[in-house]
């Protein structure tokens, strides 16, 4: 059974993988989610595309560096949020 933050990615071969969603972002009228295999712990990205029902949707690969490259600082400011709560809660204990 899958979790809330979880979905399942299915390679061009036919192997599905569960992965954990880390984030969403909106970017020049594009949906970006970027999500961790649980399996490898490698962390990737692509558009989302959504479908006619709301939880589902098909993904397309990124293609451009450009979009490689915002996304590779947007992931960076989610892992400095992440070492900055940890912080924080580590001074309250």
């Amino acid at each position: 059974m899958l979790k809330e933050n979880q979905m399942i990615v299915t390679s061009p071969d036919g192997v599905e993988s569960i992965c954990e969603i880390l984030f969403t972002h909106e970017h020049n009228g594009k949906s970006y989610v970027v999500f961790e295999f649980v399996d490898s712990h490698e962390v990737s990205a692509a558009i989302f595309e959504p479908g006619e029902n709301p939880d589902e949707g098909t993904f397309s690969d990124i293609e451009t560096d450009e979009e490689w490259d915002m996304l590779d600082k947007v992931l960076q400011s989610y892992y400095d949020e992440l070492d900055a709560e940890e912080e924080e809660e580590d001074e309250d204990e």
